[in-house]
């Protein structure tokens, strides 16, 4: 599964400009979290996104944390409820 996390610099016609990393967390694998070294922009159609997490302005994109609690892993938020990534051993 891959994963965008980053700012929404622009939304205009259907379309959104983010700016942030990619995550793709695979379940199968003995570390199944791996996250992008730099920060990117991309444009991307709003229909192709099936979820939105509002993350607090001074989030930190350079420095993402990951937490696994139980069978379910997270990015993690300071001082606000983890965002889920996905359940996996």
């Amino acid at each position: 599964m891959w994963i965008f996390i980053g700012k929404l610099l622009e939304s205009r016609d259907g379309w959104l400009k983010i700016n942030g990393k990619g995550i793709l967390f695979n379940p199968g694998r003995t570390d199944p979290i791996d996250i992008d070294d730099e920060a990117r922009t991309l444009y991307c159609p709003r229909e192709s996104i099936n979820h939105v997490r509002v993350l607090p302005d001074d989030f930190d994109l350079t420095d993402i944390k990951t937490v696994r609690k139980e069978n379910r892993w997270f990015v993690k938020v300071d001082g606000q409820p983890n965002t889920s990534l996905g359940e996996g051993l």
